[in-house]
């Protein structure tokens, strides 16, 4: 799901700023690897950005099944083992989903560095560009890649590939990797691959198995056997929201049905859109008018997870007439944002999501038909699906909006089927682990499970409280990966049914103080019941300003009702608040560090009734059963629970 939004770019920039806050560079200094790779039949250089990898590019045919001499540049990177051992222990092969997202703008250097330093001890890892992407002759359409007419601009980049259009397909990408394995000089290899890449290990594994030590895919965007209308996602949502809000203290007390609230919520705007000014996370207004559609395929999927942790609290505020919280939500995902979002096709190639997806995906039409005969199949398939998916209307997700987009682009050109592997394909023998996110709103659990369909002998974890991509989301899914590479067996694996707290969870959305729940007083004078409100609402102001300063690129985000939240990491504490508001009537103003988990903070503080009062907060950000502890000058103290 997803295929022109800021996710990817907005994950890049959240994990940055977590590492920075934690005190762990995104970059460190280059490593001086203790062997070079294998004998390899390709040559390889110090790369440019980072000596510490060694940059190779290898010509394989564009055309694979009918070569016609005309070939397209592969770009690799390797980064060599770093044991003492002359010798590499084999390899692993990895690289980007998306499709369209390049492994070599800067993950591989977290990869190498933190995710699988201990693998690199004894193997070199592999990144690989998939042809039509990053240093892979990346595809450039521009119109398609900056958000021209969808439908027209897909059109036009797939004349614009010519006879190419069909020649970047999963089985393509697969007999590259083999071709790099073997000008390596690699016997065989493991493989790992998140979201779509997933796709690319699988289909490698069917197609070269003797050559596969292991596969791990986390969170695999299988296209064999695919829903064309994705209904999968929305289906799931009610459950997700439920495990989500009743984790929450804060959310639970609050919302004691969060998928009747969404319910709720789907069904006014189906028949009563809203339409209002929203001020985004950048502190941007947006006429906007929130739909079903508008709701289903970009709210829900925005900033792993901040339109499912708000959505709920945000239907209930909008029962009773306020519209702020919604409008911010829709906001951050207003069409209008679109521009420039998916960066350059160096970052995120838009013509190789087209090329890849329409050759590899099922569709509700015959791809080789005619323009006429594709429509009116897609409107027959349309026609016999239910009137609902879960919670949300048929007619509101499998409609051309912003990041559900049905039909898909491809029923504007005639494209090649050429499905990753024959359903009912089984790789047996394969030491695997499929790993989903217990809250992954676009691919929930019960999809990625049917990897195992294909890949019968593989371990199935779900971690507790993860979204996409689940070894990102805490040291147990990155653990669980670590380990599985090195020793093919997991042993326990107990940890993943520890949730990780996957986003801040404000328990209600009040216009005043007076509507937020009363704070735990932990010492000094018994304090007002007003007093313990207004301690919890600068707990929440506070986490408010994290999330969404998180959740955008950029440095300085709003206050939910007013004032701001800057980031600057040349200051100390990096974090300032100026007089940010979360209700109408408390103002926090003064400067916050956080460190790993920790969060210390000294503050101003505007009451609701006019006067000031000296705070500090201290705890963890977002853990579960953790307290904020937040004291008002000096001699009183409450508990705000930090999730």
């Amino acid at each position: 799901m997803g295929i022109r939004d800021h996710r990817a770019a907005v994950a890049a920039f959240t994990v940055g700023l977590l590492l920075a806050a934690a005190g762990v560079p995104s970059s460190a200094a280059p490593l001086k690897p203790a062997a070079v790779v294998q004998a390899a039949a390709v040559q390889l250089a110090p790369c440019e950005a980072d000596p510490g990898f060694r940059c190779g590019t290898l010509a394989v045919p564009l055309n694979r099944r009918h070569p016609d001499g005309r070939t397209i540049p592969l770009h690799f990177e390797v980064f060599p083992h770093t044991g003492l051992a002359p010798k590499a222990d084999g390899a692993v092969f990895l690289s980007e989903g998306g499709p369209g997202s390049s492994i070599t703008t800067g993950p591989q250097y977290y990869i190498a560095r933190t995710l699988l330093a201990e693998v690199a001890r004894s193997r070199d890892l592999v990144f690989i560009d998939q042809r039509g992407l990053g240093l892979s002759a990346a595809i450039d359409c521009p119109a398609w890649q900056h958000g021209g007419p969808f439908y027209a601009s897909a059109a036009q980049c797939h004349d614009q590939l010519g006879d190419s259009a069909n020649f970047y397909s999963t089985t393509d990408v697969a007999d590259d990797y083999e071709d790099i394995r073997r000008a390596l000089g690699y016997g065989k290899i493991d493989l790992v691959g998140q979201s779509y890449a997933g796709n690319d290990m699988i289909t490698y594994a069917t197609r070269f198995t003797g050559n596969v030590r292991s596969i791990v895919v986390g969170s695999p965007a299988l296209t064999v056997g695919m829903d064309p209308f994705y209904a999968y996602a929305p289906k799931a949502w009610p459950e997700m929201l439920t495990t989500l809000c009743g984790r929450s203290p804060g959310c639970h007390r609050s919302n004691p049905d969060p998928a009747g609230s969404l319910a709720w919520l789907a069904a006014r705007l189906r028949t009563r859109p809203l339409t209002g000014t929203g001020i985004d996370s950048h502190g941007v207004a947006h006429r906007v008018t929130v739909t079903e559609n508008l709701l289903a395929t970009a709210i829900m999927f925005y900033g792993d997870f901040i339109g499912p942790a708000e959505i709920t609290q945000a239907a209930v505020a909008l029962q009773r007439g306020d519209t702020v919280p919604l409008l911010r939500l829709a906001a951050d995902v207003d069409p209008a944002n679109g521009g420039d979002a998916s960066g350059t096709p160096r970052e995120m190639s838009m013509g190789h999501w087209l090329a890849r997806t329409c050759v590899d995906s099922p569709t509700q039409w015959d791809k080789a038909a005619s323009a006429e005969v594709r429509q009116r199949q897609y409107a027959a398939a349309f026609r016999a699906e239910p009137a609902m998916y879960g919670p949300i209307a048929k007619a509101a997700w499998a409609h051309p909006g912003y990041a559900g987009y049905q039909p898909l682009p491809c029923i504007a050109s005639r494209w090649e089927d050429r499905p990753n592997f024959q359903p009912g394909t089984k790789v047996r023998g394969l030491p695997a682990l499929v790993m989903a996110g217990e809250l992954d709103f676009g691919q929930p659990p019960a999809l990625v499970r049917k990897a195992t369909d294909t890949l019968v002998d593989a371990k199935y974890l779900s971690i507790a409280g993860a979204g996409h991509i689940p070894w990102l989301w805490s040291d147990c899914g990155a653990e669980l990966l670590r380990r599985f590479i090195i020793k093919h067996a997991l042993g326990d694996a107990s940890c993943a049914d520890t949730p990780t707290t996957p986003a801040w969870l404000p328990g209600n959305f009040p216009l005043t103080a007076a509507g937020a729940q009363p704070a735990k007083q932990l010492s000094g004078p018994p304090a007002t019941t007003d007093l313990r409100r207004a301690a919890t609402v600068v707990g929440w102001t506070v986490m408010d300003g994290l999330q969404h300063i998180a959740a955008i690129i950029g440095r300085t985000a709003p206050g939910l009702r007013g004032g701001s939240v800057t980031y600057d990491d040349t200051l100390d504490p990096p974090f300032r608040f100026d007089r940010a508001r979360f209700t109408r009537d408390v103002t926090v103003t003064g400067a916050l560090s956080w460190t790993g988990p920790q969060l210390d903070g000294t503050f101003t503080i505007k009451l609701p009734d006019g006067s000031t009062a000296a705070a500090t907060l201290h705890g963890p950000y977002r853990q579960y059963g953790a307290e904020l502890t937040i004291t008002l000058n000096q001699h009183q103290s409450f508990a705000v629970p930090s999730y």
